[in-house]
């Protein structure tokens, strides 16, 4: 193609950036759209919000919502457990844990006296290269750092009201100081992400997390995206973050970069409260829907990115509608004992094996954007020949140019694993 002539259909495309590749290079690239497409950029105002300092951090970390500092809890204490979101979430907890290990320090507890536990959940074990990333040089080289193992070295605490058996990590039920570090962003399931989901699921036993995740389907109507109060499995988290003694919790807010906007820190139902209040408006757009297109990318739980298609079920045309999910994750898809398959016609106990076909009941196709594609990465959602998988921007316009040559009315969701539709 004729330099000039390449020139001009360039100045005749739309042009909107996305967030890609939080834990990489984290930086922005450019979608182009055909001019004659009606294009809807979704774009949560939080995502737009500047990152705090280190010092605003400190500050706020030190004058918690409510109750003592948490010098004050440490004093006199013998051992500290900080338990800390893996790399499915996007807490750079490299910026919250050095202040919390200040106070530790300040109430007299030395680094033997303190150990940092992934709250994994029902997610399979990190090595250190990603703690490096989550965790920051120094607290990976003077600190020790425990993977949370779901199926042995558990110990029973009890029941939640409604029947739960709770067992949880045996190192984090041997502390007396419990400390959580996480984020709040919208949930599939407790409507909001963050208080005390850090231990459960994040530190409990494969059986109370299937029991958790049973609760699910007690009352669909008081689960999903943003849907936080009388929210059920968010009742089982609280009465599991009291049984266990959850002492202090950090909960985040971030922005399309990854940085912290704001955060709470004191006592979990607190901080969980007063974050998911405010992130009713960070991340939530105004309720749409009659797309003829949706793009979803996958930034902040890349490695999850099946879950973006839930807003694009939401948004388009009712089994017209075309989706594209982003899913740019060089390590692929995170394992999930729970949610995912490990056979080829079986998996964890909420695994759903999906015929070829399933999706197209949904929507007319789905296309796949994935630099590092794998056979298994759609195994949450459907099978994997129900979808169009290619590795670069150009195809997928290829492929979409042909579909909608003429007009089409498109959503582009910035990141659809940290955003959700206002009711």
């Amino acid at each position: 193609m004729p330099i000039t002539h390449r020139l001009i259909l360039e100045d005749m495309m739309k042009k909107i950036s996305i967030p890609s590749r939080l834990w990489y290079e984290n930086k922005e690239w450019e979608l182009t759209l055909p001019d004659h497409w009606q294009v809807d950029n979704l774009n949560p105002p939080g995502f737009e919000k500047a990152g705090l300092t280190s010092g605003q951090i400190r500050e706020k970390i030190h004058h918690p919502l409510s109750g003592p500092t948490l010098e004050e809890m440490a004093r006199g204490k013998k051992q500290v457990v900080i338990v800390f979101d893996d790399m499915t979430r996007p807490t750079p907890v490299k910026d919250v844990a050095p202040h919390i290990l200040e106070s530790l320090h300040e109430a007299g507890l030395k680094k033997d006296q303190i150990r940092f536990l992934w709250a994994l959940g029902a997610h399979g074990a990190f090595d250190m290269i990603n703690a490096r990333k989550k965790l920051g040089e120094e607290i990976t080289e003077n600190y020790a750092i425990y993977n949370h193992d779901p199926f042995q070295n558990t110990v029973r605490v009890g029941r939640t009201p409604t029947g739960v058996e709770l067992w949880f990590n045996r190192e984090f039920m041997a502390c007396d100081l419990k400390i959580g570090i996480g984020c709040i962003t919208p949930h599939v399931h407790v409507g909001f992400g963050g208080g005390a989901k850090i231990v459960l699921p994040g530190v409990a036993g494969i059986e109370t997390i299937n029991q958790f995740h049973n609760q699910l389907y007690r009352d669909k109507g008081c689960t999903g995206l943003g849907n936080f109060e009388n929210n059920i499995m968010r009742a089982e988290c609280d009465a599991a973050g009291d049984a266990v003694e959850l002492n202090f919790k950090v909960d985040c807010l971030v922005n399309r970069r990854g940085q912290i906007t704001n955060l709470y820190a004191g006592p979990f139902q607190a901080t969980h409260a007063a974050g998911a209040e405010e992130g009713k408006e960070h991340y939530g757009v105004p309720h749409a829907s009659g797309y003829d297109l949706a793009i979803c990318n996958a930034y902040a739980k890349a490695n999850e990115s099946a879950i973006a298609l839930l807003l694009s079920l939401m948004l388009l045309k009712p089994r017209e509608g075309t989706a594209v999910l982003i899913s740019d994750a060089p390590e692929g898809q995170v394992p999930h004992y729970v949610m995912r398959a490990w056979g080829s016609e079986y998996g964890g106990r909420h695994y759903t094996p999906r015929a070829k076909g399933f999706l197209q009941r949904l929507m007319r196709k789905l296309i796949v954007m994935a630099p590092y594609p794998d056979r298994t990465s759609l195994d949450l959602i459907s099978h994997s020949d129900d979808a169009i998988f290619v590795k670069t921007w150009p195809e997928v316009l290829a492929i979409l140019e042909k579909d909608f040559p003429n007009k089409a009315k498109v959503a582009v969701v910035q990141d659809g694993t940290m955003q959700y539709l206002k009711k």
